[in-house]
């Protein structure tokens, strides 16, 4: 699918990230599989803020996106480590401020992780810089992320709304992220929806 064109100036903004974890422990008697281990992101990139913009389609049940992050490298790298699960990346660049846009060369989803890597053919030196993202994903029905609820009008019209889940790590299956809540960051998110439609905060 290709990426959209659009104005996407924010239209409101939502201070911090998400909530901590909320661990949910199995009493039952079958062994378990073994868990993987836990693994944090890099620390050598951060965010400071993100502008997101999103557009549903609630008739094919997918949605596009824009990410531009205001982020901090810390340590000089060629890649940047980020949260992102059900998401297909279309285009990555990285722009350090006062300097040209470099275009990432590869994108490597490690799937069990919910991690994807993006491959710079140079090195990010230190300081700040805009990430950009264009990407696509699925308006999911498994109430995580960026998904899909059905209601029923007073007509008797079935209809279905696009919903946000992101507590406690689900923000990755709206938007590549940094989703760990030791990580902070601001927002600036816009949606762009048909006419018809109200967009609620």
């Amino acid at each position: 699918m290709a990426s959209f064109s659009t104005d996407c100036s924010p239209s409101f903004s939502v201070p911090g990230l998400w909530n901590p974890f909320i661990i949910f422990r199995s009493l039952g008697l079958a062994a378990m599989p073994e868990k993987r281990p836990f693994e944090r992101l890099p620390a050598d990139v951060s965010p400071i803020n993100y502008s997101l913009c999103l557009k549903p389609d609630l008739l094919d049940f997918t949605f596009e996106g824009k990410l531009e992050a205001a982020a901090q490298v810390r340590q000089a790298t060629n890649q940047i480590v980020m949260n992102c699960a059900d998401i297909d990346i279309i285009t990555a660049s990285y722009a350090p401020e006062g300097d040209e846009e470099i275009h990432a060369t590869g994108f490597n989803y490690q799937n069990e992780d919910e991690k994807v890597t993006l491959s710079f053919p140079s090195t990010l030196q230190t300081g700040t810089g805009t990430l950009k993202i264009d990407f696509v994903g699925e308006l999911n029905d498994k109430m995580k992320g960026f998904y899909r609820s059905k209601y029923t009008t007073p007509s008797g019209e079935v209809r279905y709304a696009a919903v946000t889940q992101f507590e406690a790590t689900d923000a990755r299956r709206a938007f590549p992220c940094w989703d760990e809540p030791a990580i902070k960051a601001t927002f600036d998110i816009s949606l762009v929806v048909p006419k018809d439609r109200v967009a609620l905060s």
